[in-house]
């Protein structure tokens, strides 16, 4: 017995500096990608890379906890700034990040609240301070409440109603408020006392986010040539293109709604799209779409029905069309046609968002459409860039 266990205790000891060691690679792309987004000014992409170089393991330079800190601020997530700047001067005395956390400290009070989170309680102040960043401290928490229906971390010093209650936040001082499990009392919007100010930017209703998306880029469009004959009350056969891929380029616009803040964070877009397609043949096609959205981490994977309608004209029919022409003077491959195709489909894809611009995200996608007239298929492949919403996540 006492043999496994000196071989237990060996093994734990020997798995233990590899289970922290620092992942230097990661690191080392993360310290680039921080220092990148924050001159793109790009915060919510700034403090992403800042968390995740947390997990590595790695000792963070003060230039890394600054950026860290100045990303806190911007999103009002204030205790984090402030335990970001005290890691910060703990490796180097620096005056500019002395005075901010005197700042904090002077205008800011500890604030813990514990709500219902079937019952989120409103967090109201009768007038919002003047400093953006206070501001922005106040719609975190009210983000958070909405969220979780309950919030750690520093306000503005002032009075404020939680839930009904009353909560006096004072500079420097800690405060607890725990909000009975019941129905937020209701708020007499007459009372001066009570009014609220600008909205809270948090969630509303059903959906966490509703925003709106684009995409544009290059696309390729084919269709393969149909079996189906189809033979009209003359007795000859209906035009039929024969196989047929053009390039062009597809369009579309819609609006992305959130329906969690997981991870991965699930959402459902709808809109409108256009796909051309030009060359000795031409095609127009016209789309009503709604998706399915997963998005893990700064992924987004999207899939879902089409309704789509389709002209296209051009040059070759199906090697089976007879309306009794003559082949040498007429062939197939130089008669025209032109016409409508329309029926169900789907579409479906892939990407990556790399660029943050608060609310939205720049994003890159591969992927596809199909759909069919009940004779044929139709289906386009394509490149494009756009625009989506940021997923708001809450990690303080």
């Amino acid at each position: 017995m006492t043999g496994i266990r000196t071989v237990v205790i060996a093994a734990i000891a020997l798995a233990s500096p590899a289970a922290w060691a620092c992942d230097e690679a990661e690191y080392q792309r993360l310290s680039e990608e921080q220092t990148r987004l924050a001159q793109r000014n790009a915060w919510s992409g700034v403090e992403r890379a800042y968390q995740r170089l947390l997990k590595t393991r790695c000792e963070l330079r003060v230039d890394q906890h600054q950026l860290g800190a100045e990303s806190a601020r911007v999103l009002g997530k204030t205790f984090d700034q402030l335990e970001r700047l005290q890691l910060a001067l703990e490796l180097e005395d620096d005056p500019e990040a002395r005075a901010q956390l005197e700042s904090i400290e002077a205008a800011f009070g500890r604030v813990k609240i514990k709500g219902d989170p079937r019952r989120p309680p409103t967090l109201l102040r009768d007038v919002l301070p003047f400093a953006p960043d206070q501001q922005k401290s106040i719609e975190w928490a009210r983000t958070l409440l909405a969220e979780t229906g309950s919030f750690d971390g520093m306000l503005p010093a002032g009075e404020y109603v939680v839930g009904g209650e009353l909560l006096l936040v004072e500079a420097g001082q800690p405060v607890e408020l725990a909000l009975p499990r019941r129905r937020n009392r209701v708020v007499d919007d007459t009372e001066p006392d009570q009014r609220e100010g600008p909205a809270p930017s948090g969630p509303k209703g059903t959906f966490r986010y509703l925003l709106p998306i684009v995409h544009i880029g290059p696309s390729w469009l084919g269709t393969p040539e149909t079996n189906r004959i189809t033979t009209l009350s003359d007795g000859g056969h209906q035009f039929s293109p024969a196989t047929s891929s053009v390039f062009g380029f597809t369009l579309s616009a819609g609006a992305e709604a959130g329906l969690t803040y997981g991870e991965p964070a699930l959402g459902v877009a709808a809109g409108l799209g256009y796909t051309g397609g030009y060359g000795l043949d031409t095609f127009h096609a016209v789309s009503a779409w709604s998706l399915f959205v997963v998005r893990p981490g700064d992924a987004r994977f999207a899939i879902g029905p089409q309704y789509q309608m389709l002209f296209g004209s051009g040059t070759g029919v199906a090697d089976w069309f007879d309306r009794g022409q003559d082949p040498t003077s007429q062939p197939r491959e130089d008669l025209r046609y032109s016409g409508w195709a329309w029926g169900p489909g789907l579409q479906a894809w892939a990407g990556y968002c790399p660029v943050d611009f608060e609310p939205f995200q720049g994003v890159v996608e591969l992927g596809g459409t199909w759909h069919s007239d009940g004779a044929r298929s139709y289906f386009t492949v394509g490149l494009r860039l756009g625009i989506v919403p940021r997923v708001p996540r809450f990690n303080g």
